[in-house]
């Protein structure tokens, strides 16, 4: 048995084993370096802010996860059936160095497709404890013939 070739073969495996081997083959052309490099590869994989949408009776509720955030540092618009949410994530402390930061800081911009979002659906926005809740009336259509062409 050729000793050279299975070494290759057993460092490929290790490398698809650990994660590398799609790294290696696809790369993005940047490595992050330091003590924190996998925490903040982690960070910018996830969407920011997170948001769950609910269906309760006829209405439509968005919730949006602001951790610390007050309802002055948060910006909302919306633009035909897309609500947009920006702002910029502070740290809460003066004068301070980070050592390891799992929390995102930083601005930030996130649209979200509100579904069945009507014409003249009132939204309404409320910000409680670090989340925003935005609420409208879901479109509705009382059934009605289509005629035929």
């Amino acid at each position: 048995m050729d000793t050279d070739k299975l070494k290759q073969w057993m460092d490929l495996a290790h490398k698809f084993d650990s994660g590398d081997f799609w790294k290696d083959i696809f790369g993005n052309g940047e490595e992050a370096s330091g003590p924190d490099a996998l925490d903040s590869r982690k960070k910018s994989d996830k969407l920011y802010p997170l948001a769950d949408i609910f269906e309760r009776g006829i209405e439509i509720w968005v919730l949006i996860e602001l951790p610390g955030m007050r309802r002055q540092d948060v910006e909302l618009t919306l633009a035909g059936g897309s609500l947009t949410v920006r702002g910029i994530v502070k740290i809460p402390l003066d004068n301070v160095t980070p050592l390891h930061t799992e929390r995102f800081y930083g601005p930030f911009e996130r649209t979200i497709a509100l579904p069945q979002l009507g014409d003249q659906s009132r939204v309404r926005a409320r910000m409680d404890l670090g989340l925003l809740m935005i609420r409208y009336e879901r479109m509705q259509r009382l059934d009605e013939w289509i005629v035929i062409e």
